[in-house]
């Protein structure tokens, strides 16, 4: 005889990011749009912009929640028994779905027993995908399963029971693979899974997109056959406060922790550019190398490493901002775990500390704060490498602008002689009254221009070779 079920649900907590660091206005008004058509992907385009706008008037609020529809929950349409939860948990987007398929207008609880065999969590998972347009949370999402046994079930009937289920959500399934641990809330059994999607070929951004597609946090819930329907409900329902918050903890944790790999490997491509940079300085500046110094390449060299400098910053800077909210939302999942276990006393949670362990969350806030301290000396290696560019360049110019003073200096001097020897043999051999015409080249074999020249010639020599000088080294 196959296992039944009573009121089989699925409530799916889902997670977008509303305003990332540095994220522009179009980028934020992009984030809501999509998260609104999670919701309203059905509706005509004048009465989505309706929806769209009423939730977006709350994009600037820093509010730690804010409940975004007036009628706080948007059922489905009859005869689907579900709705919609929409909330903004400060930078973050939450939408809580529930639905538990369609009402029998001749039961109206809806509590009549289903073949476990017959797969109805695979029916309202594939209804609920239907309805958010096939979605996943930018930021991440749990399943949370649950519905009613109908007769008395041993420990080992009710793993095989949530095994069964499991296989329903996910196709790549493996329960010893992906369990996490068992448990106890409100008199009834809870599982807690996690399938992590592995070798994607991916990197960056990507990596991530494809993650939070395939990635799936489940929870099934199980009720013994001694709870009535509406007992077990309000059971649920006491719970989906605590599951809103620590579920947004964790998807915060998890989305920072791959974010932070996306920086890594930004800083790792412009670690690896300064090397090159760093063997052409020390050999410029080795003792005994000619001086033979492009200033233009030099300076070219400073602004492609000052833009190096400003995305080396920036990615150390993002990578510092994930570890910092890991560490925030770790301490927020570890407050909210607590509460919840000294909440439901009589409960055992321990499944749900696992994550914020050394095995998950731990682990992340470890391997995050180390590769910030790794990266920090390239920043002043960045920098000690700019200073060192710009003093070289700053020394070469300051032998440039002492050379052209000398050389303007020889040229003076060269032209002060060649003035007073002109006067002084003018003096004494005054020269013609007037020459007739410039064919008369009488004053060219004069004795004042010959000793003029002849005084000035070296220092013209001089400015004529310093000149070349010059233009050979640019």
């Amino acid at each position: 005889m196959s296992d039944t079920i009573i009121y089989p649900s699925i409530d799916l907590f889902l997670y977008d990011l509303k305003d990332g660091l540095g994220q522009d206005e179009e980028q934020i008004n992009d984030n809501c749009y999509h998260f609104c058509k999670k919701i309203y992907a059905n509706l005509d385009e004048n009465t989505f912009q309706e929806k769209y706008a009423q939730i977006q008037k709350h994009k600037n609020s820093n509010a730690d929640i804010i409940e975004l529809l007036d009628i706080r929950i948007q059922p489905f349409s009859p005869p689907l028994d579900g709705w919609y939860y929409p909330l903004q948990l400060n930078d973050t987007y939450a939408l809580q779905v529930n639905y538990s398929g369609k009402l029998d207008p001749n039961n109206k609880f809806n509590d009549h027993p289903q073949e476990i065999n017959h797969q109805p969590f695979l029916t309202l998972k594939q209804e609920i995908l239907q309805k958010i347009s096939q979605q996943s949370g930018t930021i991440g999402q749990t399943w949370l399963l649950w519905g009613k046994l109908t007769d008395p079930k041993s420990d080992t009937e009710i793993d095989k029971i949530a095994q069964t289920c499991y296989t329903q959500i996910l196709n790549n399934y493996d329960w010893q693979r992906d369990f996490i641990g068992k448990g106890s809330l409100g008199g009834a059994t809870l599982f807690e899974l996690w399938y992590q999607p592995e070798n994607l070929g991916l990197t960056g951004k990507e990596f991530w997109d494809k993650f939070r597609a395939e990635s799936y946090h489940i929870l099934i819930w199980l009720f013994p056959h001694n709870q009535t329907p509406d007992e077990m409900r309000k059971q649920v329902q006491t719970l989906y406060y605590d599951f809103l918050r620590l579920f947004h903890y964790r998807h915060k944790i998890v989305w920072s922790y791959y974010q932070s790999r996306y920086q890594k490997s930004l800083l790792k491509n412009e670690y690896i550019e300064i090397q090159p940079a760093i063997h052409r300085i020390r050999e410029l500046t080795q003792p005994g190398k000619p001086n033979r110094l492009n200033l233009n390449q030099l300076q070219k060299t400073l602004n492609d490493h000052l833009i190096n400098l400003s995305d080396y910053a920036l990615a150390l800077h993002g990578l510092e901002n994930q570890s910092r909210t890991i560490e925030v939302n770790l301490a927020n999942y570890q407050d909210r775990t607590t509460a919840m276990i000294n909440k439901y006393s009589g409960s055992d949670l321990q499944l749900l500390e696992v994550f914020s362990s050394e095995i998950y969350a731990q682990k992340y806030q470890r391997q995050v704060e180390s590769d910030c301290k790794n990266f920090q000396p390239g920043l002043t290696l960045l920098e000690n490498l700019n200073n060192t560019i710009q003093g070289i360049i700053d020394i070469e110019r300051t032998k440039s602008d002492r050379a052209l003073d000398d050389t303007i200096a020889i040229a003076g001097i060269g032209l002060a002689i060649s003035g007073i020897t002109a006067t002084a043999i003018s003096v004494q051999n005054p020269p013609p009254t007037s020459y007739k015409d410039i064919s008369d080249i009488s004053f060219f074999t004069s004795p004042v221009f010959v000793w003029s020249i002849g005084f000035s010639a070296p220092f013209l020599i001089l400015l004529f070779c310093r000149l070349i000088g010059r233009f050979f080294r640019r």
